[in-house]
């Protein structure tokens, strides 16, 4: 049975998370900082405001699959476009009365009860314009994504992840509507982006903060001295995984790594499933990992996790999370997560960008570069049964206990 340990029991000893240095590791960089000042002081207060016809702005919404993660990053950009006065919604006073879970999220379901509840004056969305590109067929998602910006029912494409920036930038190549890149791992690597600041594209803004990956690996190693950590992955930029190297390389570690194909239709996902957990298989058998780093969006269905994660607890092989804190939460799921990807305090930031878009400025010329403070959550039930004993310097910097 699932334990959760509220802070408030153990703020004897608990400190927040801001500043974590181990190993000579500097967590809270000093591009954190800079990205941290940037946001204080240019934060724009703009007033809501219609387009000059008087109509809303109409977003499109593009993610992958129903992926909580990414469901829970979106929730809190609309919660801040709500706060903000940007959307009202009849019949609800607070966005936290939304009937939905924002940490167990899908993420189309939420736009398009959106869509039939209606925003108010000033953004908009449909049903029409809301994809998950995994699960719809693909000549259908081009043609209603270019349809929709040929006939003016697009005024900003919001894409949750590397596939859908790279659909919209790179394979449809739209120029003529903003497209913001949000909850993507490496958008430089992906080459969505031509630097960590700028996008050098007049109409793509990307979030980036690819570097925190080289911090979340020091960490997990702090917690836990492996020699061979091993990661499955179906896109290296999404899996930051030349970031992991770079990481690796300077602990001395070795990275175990194995590419498969990702799951593209839900027909497909028996077969998909079966070769992930051959593919985990394989790295305990015969590659002598000693620790695993679950990849984003590899296990998409958490009722497989325990099935999927078995071989790692049968012989005592960690498994840390690079995304997601629904993957540590789970009972038989991650030890760890030190989260590389903040929803609560990204979405300001990525607000902010949105904002000043409806108000005019170009999205390439809006500073990008946003490092979270990391926040550590432990699932002290599942490092048991691994038989890891986490150090009580983790135990003391971690913000939540399940």
């Amino acid at each position: 049975m699932k334990k959760v340990f509220t802070i408030f029991l153990i703020l004897l000893f608990i400190l927040p998370v801001i500043t974590i240095i181990f190993s000579g590791t500097t967590i809270n960089s000093e591009a954190a900082k800079k990205a941290d000042e940037y946001f204080n002081q240019e934060v724009i207060e703009t007033e809501p405001h219609t387009k000059e016809d008087g109509s809303p702005y109409q977003i499109c919404y593009v993610d992958i699959d129903p992926y909580p993660a990414s469901g829970e990053m979106l929730y809190y950009v609309l919660k801040q476009l709500y706060d903000r006065g940007w959307m009202e919604i009849p019949g609800i006073s607070d966005f936290s009365e939304v009937p939905f879970d924002a940490a167990d999220l899908d993420a189309k379901e939420l736009i398009n009860y959106l869509a039939d509840k209606g925003t108010g004056d000033y953004i908009s969305f449909s049903r029409q314009q809301n994809y998950y590109i995994a699960l719809e067929d693909e000549k259908d998602v081009k043609k209603g994504i270019l349809d929709g910006v040929k006939n003016g029912d697009i005024d900003l494409i919001l894409a949750l992840g590397t596939s859908p920036g790279i659909l919209t930038i790179k394979t449809l190549g739209i120029t003529e509507v903003p497209i913001m890149v949000y909850f993507c791992v490496d958008p430089v690597s992906s080459d969505l982006s031509e630097t960590q600041e700028y996008s050098g594209q007049d109409n793509v803004w990307c979030h980036t903060s690819s570097e925190i990956y080289k911090n979340q690996l020091s960490f997990y190693h702090d917690a836990y001295k492996f020699t061979n950590v091993g990661m499955v992955y179906y896109s290296g930029s999404v899996a930051a995984i030349n970031t992991y190297r770079e990481a690796a390389q300077s602990l001395g570690v070795r990275i175990s790594e194995t590419m498969i194909a990702t799951l593209e239709s839900p027909d497909q996902e028996e077969a998909y499933y079966k070769k992930l957990k051959k593919s985990y298989e394989d790295l305990v058998e015969n590659r002598g990992i000693d620790a695993f780093v679950l990849n984003t969006d590899m296990i998409k269905d958490v009722k497989r996790m325990p099935d999927m994660l078995s071989v790692f607890y049968e012989n005592n092989i960690p498994v840390f999370v690079q995304n997601g804190e629904f993957l540590v939460s789970h009972d038989d799921g991650g030890v760890m997560l030190m989260s590389a990807s903040d929803a609560v305090s990204q979405a300001p930031f990525a607000v902010d960008a949105m904002i000043r878009i409806f108000g005019g400025e170009k999205p390439g010329e809006i500073y990008e570069k946003f490092v979270p403070s990391p926040y550590v959550s432990i699932n002290l039930e599942n490092a048991e049964k691994m038989n890891m004993d986490i150090p009580d310097e983790i135990i003391r910097m971690s913000e939540k206990f399940y």
